[in-house]
Formats: C-alpha cells, sequence, structure tokens
C-alpha cells in the first residue's frame, strides 16, 4: 500500500473486492494500466473507473463508468483500441450510464430538449418508459443488459400481460434507439442490443388491413351522420382536405379568414406553415358550424375546445374510436383522401401540395406562385364527389339552398345539426 493512499494490485474483481472492503485507501491502480484509476465510493460498495490521460499539458480524469456495473475484464480487453483510437486524434469513448434508469433518464431529457421531434411522438416515448422499461429494466446493469434480459424481463413479461405484440415491438425499439442514440453520441463503449430483433422473442401477426376504400364512403357517412356535432366536424374536415389530426384538432377561427385555412408552422408536422383553398362547399359547413357553437357552447377561439385552448390528442383519438366501423386510423382519413384525388386526375404536384408533404426547396417557390388555383381546382371536384357518393346525408347545409330537396329541413334536424 502506498502511502499516497493508491493501492496498487491486479486489476480483477477479487482485487477489487478485497480493496473496496479493506476500507483503508480511496484509490486503486494496476501498474499493467498506467492510463487507469479506481476510486471507491463513500460507501465503498461500487468504484468509479478513470481513464487518466494529458490534455494540454493538463492531466485530465474522465469518468468510463462504475465498477461492478460494467464488467472490468472487457473493459480491459477494448482498452489498447480506445488509446489507439485516442493517439490517432479521435474522442475517448465514455461509459456515462451504470443501470438502464441512467440510460433512460438521460434520454427522457434528450427528447424533453429536442423540439424538431413531435409532441405526441415524445409523449408516447415517455409513457413507454415510465410505465413498461423502467418498472421492468429500471435496475438492470447496462454492463449486463443482452438478448436475453431483454428476453425474459420485458417481452416475455409483457407477454404475460396481456399486452399486443405490436405493442411490445414499440417498447423495445423505445429502448433499442435510446442505447443507439447513446453510442452514436459515444456516451456509451458499445451498444448491447446491436443485432436485435424483437421477432428473435416473439412472433408478430401480419396487421390487419385497415384501408379505408372509396367503398367505405357510405358507413363512414352513417358514422359521421350520427356522431356528436364537433366530432363529425372534425373529421369531416380532415377527409374533406386530407389533414392530419393534429393540426385538425388545433384549428383557431382566426385561420378561416379569406378565401383559405391557413395552418401556421407550429401546427403542421413537417414545421411548414399550409394554406389550403376554401371551396363553396367548405365556407357553407364552417359556418354553419359557428352558428351551431355559438349557438350550444358560446364564442370560442378553437373550432374544437377543450376546458382550456383546443381539445387534446387524446381526446382527438378517443373522438376517432367512437366513429369506427372498422380498424381504421385517423390518418386513413388523409390517405383516403389522397388516394380519391389521384384518382380522380389531379395533377401530382397538386396532390402533394394539399397534403402538405415536404417538396424541394427549388419547387416551394414554383407551387406557390402557380398551383393555388390547381388546388382549389382539385378541391372544388374533390368536394363535388364527395357530395356524389353521399356527403350531403351528413351535413346537408353544404348544398345551396336552391337546389335542396323538400324535406331537408327533417333530414337537418335528424342528423343533430339544427
Amino acid at each position: 500500500m502506498a502511502a499516497s493512499g493508491v493501492e496498487v494490485g491486479k486489476l480483477n474483481d477479487a482485487a477489487l473486492r478485497r480493496w473496496l472492503r479493506s476500507g483503508l485507501t480511496r484509490d486503486f491502480r494496476d501498474p499493467q494500466f498506467p492510463e487507469l484509476r479506481l476510486r471507491a465510493t463513500a460507501d465503498r460498495t461500487k468504484a468509479s473507473v478513470h481513464l487518466v490521460i494529458n490534455e494540454a499539458d493538463k492531466t485530465v480524469w474522465k469518468k468510463q463508468g462504475v465498477w461492478p456495473s460494467m464488467c472490468i475484464k472487457t473493459f480491459l480487453a477494448d482498452l489498447p483500441v480506445m488509446l489507439a483510437k485516442r493517439s490517432a486524434g479521435a474522442d475517448v469513448l465514455r461509459g456515462e450510464f451504470a443501470t438502464v434508469t441512467d440510460l433512460l433518464l438521460w434520454y427522457g431529457d434528450y427528447l424533453d430538449g429536442n423540439t424538431t421531434l413531435s409532441p405526441s411522438w415524445r409523449d408516447n416515448c415517455r409513457s413507454i418508459m415510465r410505465k413498461q422499461l423502467l418498472p421492468k429494466l429500471g435496475d438492470v446493469a447496462l454492463a449486463e443488459l443482452s438478448f436475453l434480459v431483454v428476453d425474459s424481463a420485458l417481452v416475455k413479461l409483457m407477454l404475460n400481460e396481456g399486452y399486443a405484440p405490436h405493442y411490445i415491438r414499440l417498447s423495445v425499439n423505445v429502448l433499442k434507439r435510446a442505447l443507439s442514440l447513446a453510442a452514436d453520441f459515444r456516451l456509451l463503449l458499445l451498444n448491447p442490443l446491436m443485432g436485435y430483433r424483437v421477432t428473435m422473442s416473439l412472433t408478430l401477426s401480419p396487421k390487419p388491413d385497415t384501408r379505408l376504400m372509396e367503398s367505405d364512403l357510405g358507413p363512414l357517412f352513417v358514422a359521421l351522420r350520427d356522431a356528436f356535432m364537433p366530432v363529425a366536424m372534425l373529421f369531416m374536415l380532415m377527409l374533406m382536405f386530407g389533414t392530419r389530426i393534429g393540426e385538425t384538432r388545433l384549428a383557431r377561427w382566426e385561420h378561416f379568414a379569406g378565401e383559405f385555412w391557413f395552418i401556421p408552422a407550429a401546427n403542421a408536422k413537417n414545421r411548414q406553415e399550409h394554406r389550403l383553398p376554401l371551396t363553396p362547399t367548405a365556407k357553407a359547413l364552417i359556418q354553419h358550424y359557428l352558428q351551431w357553437q355559438l349557438k350550444n357552447v358560446g364564442k370560442r377561439a378553437f373550432l374544437f375546445a377543450g376546458d382550456v385552448g383546443a381539445i387534446s390528442q387524446r381526446t382527438a383519438h378517443y373522438w376517432s374510436e367512437t366513429i369506427r366501423f372498422k380498424e381504421f386510423t385517423s390518418h386513413d382519413l388523409r390517405k383516403l383522401c389522397r388516394t380519391i384525388i389521384q384518382d380522380m386526375g389531379v395533377d401530382t404536384m397538386v396532390g402533394e401540395r394539399l397534403l402538405n408533404h415536404a417538396l424541394p426547396v427549388l419547387l416551394r417557390t414554383y407551387v406557390h406562385s402557380t398551383l393555388d388555383k390547381g388546388m382549389l381546382s382539385a378541391l372544388d371536384a374533390y368536394h363535388a364527389h364527395l357530395i356524389s357518393l353521399g356527403f350531403s346525408e351528413v351535413a346537408p347545409e353544404i348544398i345551396p339552398r336552391s337546389s335542396a330537396k323538400v324535406g331537408s329541413a327533417q333530414t337537418l334536424g335528424a342528423s343533430g345539426w339544427l
């Protein structure tokens, strides 16, 4: 034992346990690995592993991990490669996380700070980490995380608890994404789940075909006709314009000024503002809904007002469930809109612009300057096509009064629109 408070010995698990039990010195080193230094924690149950290197004529301690969570034998085997990379100018890899909990806490902070990711996706990841990954894998040391551990402690356990295989796959993918990102940022020495696929642990049945077809519009119109007014209006707008459920639920009355429906960049998935031409059909529907809201709810800033602000994403998806007559999602309305427009022969560029798909920078100016009229013409023809398929049974007010059939008032009352 040296007077400096550093114990010298052979770097292996047995020697480290004896050193921690002795309680006499704070540091440990092995002459065979002069770049390494271990420092005991206050309770002497663990030791931080540091790489002691010279940077700019200063001695710098870089933490690599915590023993015994990290396998010291594996680390020593990788050490020559790490040092060789450093001598060639690369940064030294660091093992910042001892357990899965450490990793997931870091990943949660990363999600919070990355506003380029959609709020709903971030919320979904946080929910999976909180409900599944932390309770089931949080105490597992990253050095012990393996394919078998994920299979037994996560996949099989979730199956026994009755979770759907596709939800289990999503949970595994959140963990894999956290590990991959930490490795990319050079915060992990290696990714213990590299190459793991959830199909190693369970068989995923093919997803059922949930696509909405044009032939489904009849039952859909029946479901919308019988739905509560705001529910019907939310999904009619999505069907008429191919908008996403997130940007539709956030629509404000001020966004419908003039001849366009304006979707701010903050509400759009691709963070690009979007303008949709309002057809006479759309104007009639929106004006009727405004009158209904003023009469039954009162003046609101949002078309779909919740207790505070707009309805939540959760509420919007719950509304989606209330109109289902088959297993489709709200996004299937958007895909159906695009399919019908394409089948009607609308120019591909116009169709892409209507759905606010990302376009090459050189085309954006061209689209804004020349295709607005094309968008209006396409929407006008599309809305007329919906009416020919029975859309007016849901909202008779979209038919000009001069062409309305006798008895339309009865239809209005039956559908709950007055």
